[in-house]
């Protein structure tokens, strides 16, 4: 089963202890989507132009997906729906991806959002961090902000 991958679960290191038999295909884009956190990443439906969210498609097995689906509180946390990936070769893959079902109007950690960037950066992917993740950042602080304020 093809798994798409756009915040930690892009770290390699990470996907190594959750889910030992997952192989990574390679890097793509999520389009017609835009990174958001609530105190963790999730995408969401956006007409913004560009090519989209920067992921990640591994290939996993069912006790892989057991261990994600624990991983990311399903299906409390996080729903599970199918999405077409535009790949870096130009090809499509569809997979399965988690979306945020309970929202959060928090940053997220800092750790949390380093891991993030790193695993971009070592995808080959740096040059997206000021385009995606920067932004994605301020926006949450911003939420949060308005929810204090109120």
């Amino acid at each position: 089963m093809k798994y798409i991958a756009y915040g930690s679960n892009m770290v390699e290191e990470q996907m190594a202890h959750r889910c030992p038999n997952a192989r990574l295909i390679g890097m793509g884009y999520l389009p017609n989507h835009r990174l958001e956190f609530y105190l963790h990443a999730t995408v969401e439906r956006s007409k913004a132009k560009g090519p989209g969210v920067p992921v990640a498609v591994w290939e996993i097995d069912e006790e892989d997906e057991k261990s994600l689906d624990r991983y990311e509180g399903y299906p409390n946390y996080y729903i599970k729906r199918r999405k077409k990936v535009r790949m870096n070769d130009g090809s499509e893959i569809e997979g399965m991806i988690y979306l945020m079902n309970l929202i959060r109007p928090y940053p997220p950690y800092r750790q949390y959002y380093l891991g993030i960037r790193e695993a971009y950066e070592k995808l080959g992917m740096g040059h997206e961090v000021s385009r995606v993740l920067v932004p994605a950042l301020y926006r949450s602080h911003a939420r949060t902000e308005r929810c204090q304020y109120r």
